[in-house]
């Protein structure tokens, strides 16, 4: 059992995972350690006419592709392959619903901060130095040099 990060002496029975700029950071600590952060560790008892659950031995679910177990998966954070989606994917959409209320994204839809003209622009200019490059390769230098000229301009206008 692994020992709490901050006091070092309770056992770790919180683990949080933060994820900030592109690095994560993961603390193991113990209830009071946890309280103490600010970290609310109370967790509600099922309701008392629900019926007692009866203590039933299940088998560890197993990937068929890379052998990652289930448990495993829970105590790293992440899955070993793209086949333990399919084989996890019962207990992944309760994790979901307990974390997030939802299977479901319900967030924003992604947009594109550049606007569409530059993209236009961009794909003009691409267009243009492949004539560019031919009309150099048969020594047409009146026209590669008006393809040059167009290919500036463009550039002004704010593409590239």
């Amino acid at each position: 059992m692994k020992l709490c990060d901050e006091c070092g002496i309770n056992p770790a029975n919180i683990h949080l995972t933060q994820i900030t700029q592109n690095e994560t950071h993961i603390s193991h600590l113990c209830e009071e350690c946890a309280r103490k952060k600010g970290i609310n560790v109370t967790l509600s008892e099922p309701a008392a006419e629900a019926a007692p659950k009866k203590s039933v031995s299940v088998p560890e679910k197993t990937c068929r592709q890379c052998g990652c177990t289930y448990a495993q998966f829970r105590s790293k954070g992440w899955l070993g392959c793209s086949t333990c989606y399919q084989a996890f994917e019962k207990e992944i959409d309760e994790m979901l619903l307990q974390m997030h209320g939802s299977q479901i994204h319900k967030g924003k839809k992604y947009t594109s901060p550049t606007p569409a003209a530059p993209r236009v622009l961009n794909g003009e200019i691409r267009r243009l130095r492949q004539e560019l490059a031919v009309a150099i390769k048969n020594e047409a230098f009146e026209q590669a040099a008006t393809i040059r000229d167009a290919i500036q301009s463009m550039k002004r206008l704010g593409a590239q």
